[in-house]
């Protein structure tokens, strides 16, 4: 009996450890997938106003979100702010080129955040990777401007 119990025991740990993995493992790919810069992506150099915060790592959504999120405390003008529109614009289209179009939901709030943070679905015809960004109750905020520049891209590579 002792030693039956010992087995279920050591059998219900390994079960509890291999869900965890798997936990792990999708945390991993979602974040290299925004820390991932697609092959057709560079970022325009030539028209990049002089700004110290656009020397920033901004070739990945990861990199561009993070920056365009504080818009307003970096205190861009019109210009830094157009240009990076025309970078997320460009991510997304990149994003496409390479066969891998991606699209970003928000979720969260009240309902709190779904167990997947990176899955796909078949929109027209085409594999479509979708990113979960969870929020709290107050919703995207910040970030909503981007989400939405980012999605009207690919939606429209996707028509």
């Amino acid at each position: 009996m002792r030693n039956t119990l010992k087995i279920a025991f050591l059998l219900f740990s390994f079960i509890c450890k291999a869900q965890d993995l798997d936990k792990i493992k999708i945390d991993t790919v979602y974040n290299n997938l925004i820390n991932r810069t697609p092959k057709n992506f560079k970022v325009d150099e030539a028209s990049k106003p002089e700004n110290r915060f656009l020397k920033l790592n901004l070739n990945s959504i990861g990199g561009l979100e993070s920056v365009y999120q504080f818009r307003e405390e970096f205190k861009f003008n019109e210009t830094e702010v157009n240009w990076l529109n025309k970078q997320i614009d460009q991510i997304a289209l990149a994003f496409y080129l390479e066969g891998k179009p991606i699209l970003i939901r928000t979720v969260g709030g009240i309902d709190g955040c779904p167990e997947e943070n990176i899955y796909t679905e078949i929109i027209k015809k085409k594999k479509v990777t979708i990113l979960n960004y969870c929020f709290t109750c107050s919703g995207p905020g910040r970030l909503e401007e981007f989400i939405k520049i980012f999605n009207n891209r690919t939606n429209s590579l996707l028509k």
